[in-house]
């Protein structure tokens, strides 16, 4: 059937039909890419099998109640901030009887928190123009401050010994 710009409306719909499908391939591409990651970072860390890693990786989903991709794409994000040992460490609490924690009480979450404030003060102090005595001064000080935290937040989960 032709429609009234001249062309055959089936024809355009099954082309957006493919593009559509084209579209959600890519995606799901991208989505196992993530997951494979993860479960590979699991089970080069624990010690287990690409199985065992995958299923880790589930019922860490299933706990939090978040997308699997969502948790796996978290768990690459810590380990690029912390390192693949202390990121899988960070979400995997082997006191509880899963080895699961809240998303929220994950140790590595407050770390990487901290680690950015540090990057961000430091970025800052180094990219300002202003030579004002006062104005460095306060900008160190932040840097200060945010390596302190940092240096807290470290010792608080046992990743650095205490002073």
């Amino acid at each position: 059937m032709v429609g009234d710009n001249g062309r055959d409306d089936s024809l355009t719909a099954r082309i957006a039909s493919l593009e559509a499908e084209v579209v959600g391939l890519r995606k799901a591409v991208q989505t196992r890419t993530v997951i494979g990651q993860a479960t590979g970072l699991i089970s080069a860390v624990q010690g287990c099998t690409p199985q065992e890693g995958f299923q880790l990786l589930v019922r860490m989903s299933q706990h939090h109640n978040v997308k699997l991709h969502t948790i796996a794409l978290k768990l690459l994000d810590l380990s690029v901030e912390l390192g693949p040992r202390q990121a899988v460490r960070a979400v995997h609490h082997p006191g509880e009887s899963n080895g699961l924690v809240a998303a929220s009480e994950w140790p590595g979450v407050d770390v990487v928190h901290a680690a950015r404030q540090l990057v961000a003060a430091y970025d800052a102090a180094r990219q300002s123009d202003d030579e004002r005595p006062e104005v460095r001064r306060q900008l160190a000080d932040q840097v200060t401050l945010a390596g302190r935290l940092l240096a807290e937040k470290l010792t608080e989960v046992g990743w650095l010994p205490e002073a």
